[in-house]
């Protein structure tokens, strides 16, 4: 299959994983997870690792989000299940973009600086969390996050032969 159609597919089916998990939460979380945790088994074993090194990076700044007061997510818990469900399959599916696609990874780092707060402001207005400072203010702070956190990412999976 073309290199490009299977990015295009892996991003449809990413939006639409994504759409799933925040409309419905945890009412399907056990989906969910089963999703993330097979995307994560069918990578590479290197691969393997940095998703979920991601993930975990990407979960601590969330959880650093909802401890400062910047956002809330609705819920029990100062990180739901289902929200570590999808950092997975998020992490799974950057690092599967990242090395089949031949695009500069200066643009990949701007449009993970500039989609990850996207995805934070479609699920607000959604209801799965809530912004607890001025909108600007939570998207600048989540861009900045989202710009070290693919920074950090790209230098780490860079390094490797």
């Amino acid at each position: 299959m073309n290199r490009h159609v299977q990015v295009f597919l892996l991003a449809i089916a990413f939006d639409l994983y994504w759409t799933l998990v925040v409309l419905f939460r945890e009412r399907g979380v056990m989906v969910w997870l089963a999703l993330a945790l097979l995307a994560c088994l069918m990578l590479k074993p290197v691969q393997r690792i940095y998703a979920i090194l991601l993930a975990a990076a990407g979960s601590s700044l969330d959880t650093l989000w909802s401890l400062t007061g910047l956002i809330r997510f609705n819920g029990d818990s100062i990180l739901p299940l289902w929200m570590m469900a999808l950092w997975l399959m998020f992490a799974c599916v950057w690092n599967q973009l990242t090395s089949t696609t031949a695009l500069p990874r200066w643009l990949l780092v701007l449009m993970g600086t500039a989609g990850g707060p996207v995805a934070y402001f479609l699920g607000e207005r959604l209801g799965a969390i809530a912004f607890l400072a001025p909108t600007f203010i939570v998207l600048s702070w989540m861009a900045m996050g989202w710009l070290v956190l693919i920074l950090f990412f790209h230098l780490l999976v860079g390094r490797q032969p």
